[in-house]
């Protein structure tokens, strides 16, 4: 079981989350709040046909042991999210597979999300589960500060086509790539994130001590890479991609590619992510390189 410390942090990190958004937290057991939380997805998602995960999807992992909450203000349900248990092939380790969050873009910035995500950590240790797995899209600036700066969670792999072609208003016609990341419940950096002690590492620092950039925003907003082998490089992405794919499908479509063959090609040849700015830069150590990275507050 997780210590008595650490689950006594982790209740009240959850707790003063959801106070900061003026949200309820709940978990769902019955069909009729099912249903409403799979309305909520498919609000955010805004899906062409089907739905992200029916109302009797969500009740029967519910049943299962999966977990299914909500974030409501009043009676409106303002947030969702829904994880099923995984299994590590190679290691044997159990672990929280966190499928989908959603916020409608209504209540988005108002810390529902984290509200969710930290409601979420203190599941798991409720049940002796010490980490969480999601994918997340790495071109989403707010979703890789909430993600790797927030709650202190680390990204260990670039997937390509994760999902294949998908016919949502944000996915669609565009590859499915996501960053795997990892969620360890108990490390150091995600207890300093739950006291508000988030780290971000400094780009201009960072340019100080020989980081070199590989793929910036140019004027016009399209992406511009840099030939380097400097053993530490910075990857800038968009301000807004989800504006970008509503307003120039093309030019999103070349951000994706211009982040698969920098970002994702510096993963998969053994780079290691060391952070991400609240400014939209990655910071990257390559194999071999200088691997400890100075973080500020």
């Amino acid at each position: 079981m997780a210590d008595e410390a650490l689950l006594t942090e982790a209740s009240g990190t959850a707790r003063d989350a959801a106070a900061a958004a003026d949200v309820t937290i709940e978990d769902v057991h019955e069909h009729h709040v099912a249903a409403r939380a799979a309305a909520v997805l498919d609000e955010v998602w805004e899906r062409s046909s089907g739905t992200v995960m029916s109302p009797e999807a969500l009740t029967a992992l519910a049943h299962a042991g999966g977990q299914v909450t909500i974030a409501r203000r009043g009676e409106r349900i303002v947030g969702a999210t829904a994880a099923f248990l995984g299994r590590d092939e190679d290691t044997g380790t159990t672990f929280l597979h966190s499928h989908v969050t959603g916020v409608p873009s209504e209540h988005a910035g108002t810390g529902v999300g984290r509200a969710l995500k930290w409601a979420q950590r203190r599941w798991c240790l409720d049940r002796d589960i010490a980490e969480v797995r999601w994918t997340f899209d790495p071109l989403v600036r707010r979703n890789a500060v909430l993600n790797l700066v927030l709650l202190g969670a680390q990204a260990t792999r670039y997937d390509l086509d994760v999902y294949g072609p998908m016919d949502d208003a944000r996915n669609a016609g565009l590859p499915t790539d996501r960053l795997v990341a990892v969620w360890t419940l108990g490390a150091p950096r995600v207890r300093a994130a739950a006291r508000g002690r988030a780290a971000s590492p400094d780009p201009v620092g960072l340019r100080h001590a020989g980081a070199e950039v590989a793929l910036e925003v140019g004027e016009d907003g399209a992406p511009i890479r840099h030939t380097t082998s400097a053993p530490r490089q910075l990857v800038r992405i968009p301000p807004d991609i989800e504006q970008l794919r509503a307003e120039d499908r093309a030019l999103a479509a070349a951000w994706a590619q211009a982040l698969r063959d920098t970002l994702g090609a510096a993963l998969s040849d053994g780079a290691r992510l060391s952070g991400f700015t609240r400014d939209g830069w990655y910071a990257l150590a390559r194999p071999g390189g200088v691997t400890e990275l100075a973080d500020r507050a």
